[in-house]
């Protein structure tokens, strides 16, 4: 019996990459309070993980270490573990971040480094972004170098302008059986924080390879230190919440997301601040 569940289990997990490929693969946005957001973090100011984000919003404040995990759709091999860190200085403010997604029949890593200054009310940053994907047989595995780049004007007191280009270089990989591109995309979003009891969100997103998507979250104060958190996204339909607690020295953070089609996705993010 317990054979059979497993079979099934295995049949469930290949027809979600079989019947649709665009939506079985990895988490592009990290951490879990930029997921309850509804995703919409190109304007998001001092964002912990930005480095998967808009590296123009690096966080210059505080030095930070970050961890994140997200189980899609209650699927053990689709699980992504990720961390990040930034360190500001008067030099501007460096990033990394790793990446990780999958199980034995498919798997992708990604290696980034990131640094981000600024001029006026002007913030600009660079990320260089090394994909590796590793599949089963007779696919192969392969790795590809990307480049992507940020911008971020303050508009006005509390309202923020944000854009950014993921692999701009255009790279692909190189399987044995063919060759795929990167995800390619340009967003542009829009963050307004009003009197530090909520925060508006909305982003516009169009991968080359897929319609616009329509991304928007918004973040309120609960009580002192505790925040709630929704977020909508098209292409594909998603719904998500969360929650915040955050001292001085480290945040706890709680998403559940809701794909219309796949169910539910829990995660859990943590962010320490030295």
């Amino acid at each position: 019996m317990i054979r059979i569940r497993t079979y099934l289990y295995k049949i469930t997990f290949v027809l979600i990459f079989v019947s649709a490929p665009n939506i079985g693969v990895a988490q592009l946005t990290m951490g879990a309070d930029g997921l309850a957001l509804g995703q919409a973090t190109t304007a998001l100011q001092n964002n912990s993980w930005a480095i998967f984000s808009n590296p123009a919003t690096i966080n210059s404040e505080k030095k930070g270490l970050s961890f994140f995990s997200l189980r899609n759709y209650g699927f053990t091999e689709l699980t992504d573990i990720a961390v990040s860190g930034s360190l500001p200085t008067k030099y501007g403010s460096a990033a990394f971040g790793f990446h990780r997604y999958g199980g034995d029949l498919f798997s992708e890593t990604r290696i980034r480094v990131g640094y981000a200054n600024s001029w006026n009310n002007l913030k600009y940053g660079i990320a260089l972004n090394y994909n590796h994907i590793s599949q089963g047989s007779p696919y192969g595995s392969g790795g590809a170098l990307g480049l992507d780049l940020g911008l971020a004007a303050k508009l006005t007191e509390g309202l923020w302008l944000g854009a950014k280009t993921t692999n701009l270089n255009q790279p692909g990989y190189d399987f044995a059986a063919n060759e795929e591109s990167l995800s390619r995309e340009l967003s542009l979003g829009l963050s307004y924080e009003l009197d530090e009891n909520a925060l508006f969100l909305f982003d516009v997103v169009k991968d080359v390879r897929f319609p616009v998507a329509y991304r928007g979250g918004i973040e309120v104060k609960i009580i002192e230190n505790l925040k709630g958190r929704v977020g909508v996204t098209t292409e594909p339909n998603t719904y998500s919440f969360g929650v915040g607690y955050e001292s001085t020295l480290w945040e706890a953070n709680l998403v559940f997301q809701r794909h219309e089609t796949l169910g539910f996705s829990p995660g859990i993010g943590l962010n320490f601040f030295f």
